[in-house]
């Protein structure tokens, strides 16, 4: 972490009107034609560029601001408060296209919202609301209109950061080890998702997903052009 000592919380928040608009077709299908070894290693330094927030010393909050999808969505959760509207998009849609999940994703949204909606949501890939984040708990706070939301995040910010540092840091080492130290911890949890998503980057469902939605993309933009 180099961030100046003056820090005392991050907001992480969407350029635009998007949080994570999802995955990168050719990051993917450069995967797709890659080895399932070589496969496993990029991922890994992946997850690391993002997950690296977790080493701040200062809590970071989502402010969910627009659609958040796939891995930026597993990004979230990995972050410390998160903070939507009522009607944004969230959606983990790895099942839809044949892969594991990643980013964290099967370590984090069971502590955040429980066994049996992270199942379901990372199994059927089904996209939900902020309201309905806000009932599952994976969101602490759910603001009616979409431009309230960084406001809030910083509000909630300011709040953390008029209170004493050593304390604020001492109480978020603790409540982030909970988490990293259970079950074989987080780094076990990541080298588990690098490898089954390899082994699913290897496969004829994976290829014929991506070429579907790749038609799918583009038909949508022409359709928007004739209009």
């Amino acid at each position: 972490s180099n961030l100046p000592d003056s820090t005392r919380c991050l907001v992480l928040t969407g350029a635009g009107r998007a949080f994570s608009a999802g995955g990168d077709l050719e990051f993917l299908y450069a995967r797709a034609n890659d080895t399932p070894h070589s496969n496993t290693q990029e991922m890994l330094r992946f997850y690391a560029r993002f997950l690296c927030l977790r080493d701040v010393k200062v809590p970071v909050i989502s402010a969910i601001n627009g659609a958040a999808v796939g891995a930026g969505l597993c990004l979230a959760m990995a972050t410390d408060i998160r903070i939507t509207y009522n009607d944004c998009n969230l959606q983990f849609p790895f099942a839809s296209l044949g892969l594991h999940p990643g980013m964290g994703a099967t370590f984090f949204l069971p502590r955040v919202a429980g066994y049996e909606a992270a199942t379901r949501l990372l199994l059927t890939g089904e996209s939900i609301t902020g309201a309905k984040a806000k009932e599952l708990g994976m969101v602490s706070e759910c603001m009616e209109r979409q431009d309230e939301v960084v406001t809030k995040a910083l509000e909630v910010a300011s709040m953390i950061a008029r209170n004493p540092t050593t304390g604020i840091e001492t109480c978020l080492k603790t409540l982030r080890s909970q988490q990293d130290s259970a079950v074989n911890g987080l780094q076990g949890a990541l080298m588990r998702e690098a490898d089954a998503q390899a082994s699913c980057y290897a496969t004829e469902d994976l290829m014929n997903r991506l070429i579907a939605t790749t038609k799918a993309i583009a038909e949508r933009k022409a359709a928007k052009n004739k209009k």
